[in-house]
């Protein structure tokens, strides 16, 4: 049986518009993960391990919930939580990070949970630096609505906004788009990746392209953040 888990490959882009224009973009590989497929996936490539080490290895307490808890009833326990309709919910795919040699850390992990083969939510759990806090964003898929930012992630942006959402799911590609509006547009952010099979070549070529993920992004959000000290950029204390 072929694998929903994939690699996704390409660009994450930052766009600041106010109160001084900044931007970037860089490229990354994320993981798709079917999180019925975990024990499969240990048994896929000597890359890849499962709650052991290994280049790019799962961890189940690097996620949301109790780590007791088996990740997938942990996300749709969320789900419900937030407003959710989880009736008939029988797939959970995990967009996001992994421990990269034993280093984790990931700014936002995406969970897609299907009904019948089809996207019907988006939990987004984000996490902020340095607190290393997180929280969980919401988003119908059927019915994409803003969300109120209630949760401090950048020390050089606020709380009084709206995120707007657009989204497409997993497939040959996966697009998403956040704007942050108040509601003129202050900020976007967009993540463009195409879909790889998850097998021994797509995991070596990512970490020779990659070596250790999780510095290169740790990395990037600090000296984005020199950037805009310089800029004099005004700076909000975590509440």
């Amino acid at each position: 049986m072929s694998l929903h888990s994939a690699i996704y490959q390409g660009l994450v882009r930052h766009r600041r518009y106010r109160p001084s224009e900044h931007g970037f973009s860089y490229g990354l590989y994320m993981l798709a993960l079917d999180l019925d497929e975990l024990e499969r996936l240990d048994r896929e490539s000597r890359l890849f391990g499962c709650e052991r080490f290994a280049p790019l290895s799962f961890r189940r307490r690097d996620y949301l919930g109790d780590p007791a808890v088996p990740l997938k009833e942990a996300v749709l326990m969320e789900v419900a939580g937030l407003g959710g309709d989880t009736l008939g919910l029988d797939r959970v795919v995990m967009l996001g990070q992994v421990r990269c040699f034993g280093l984790y850390f990931s700014p936002v992990n995406f969970f897609f949970c299907y009904r019948g083969g089809q996207a019907r939510y988006l939990l987004a759990e984000v996490r902020n630096t340095p607190w290393r806090e997180r929280h969980c964003y919401l988003v119908d898929l059927a019915r994409p609505a803003p969300s109120d930012k209630v949760f401090h992630v950048s020390p050089f942006m606020g709380l009084a906004m709206q995120y707007h959402w657009c989204i497409q799911p997993p497939g040959r590609r996966v697009l998403i788009h956040i704007e942050n509006r108040d509601p003129a547009l202050l900020f976007d952010a967009t993540l463009a990746l195409r879909r790889h099979p998850f097998d021994g070549a797509a995991l070596k070529a990512a970490l020779r392209q990659w070596p250790v993920v999780t510095l290169t992004i740790v990395r990037g959000i600090y000296w984005q953040a020199l950037r805009l000290l310089v800029k004099r950029v005004p700076y909000h204390p975590h509440p």
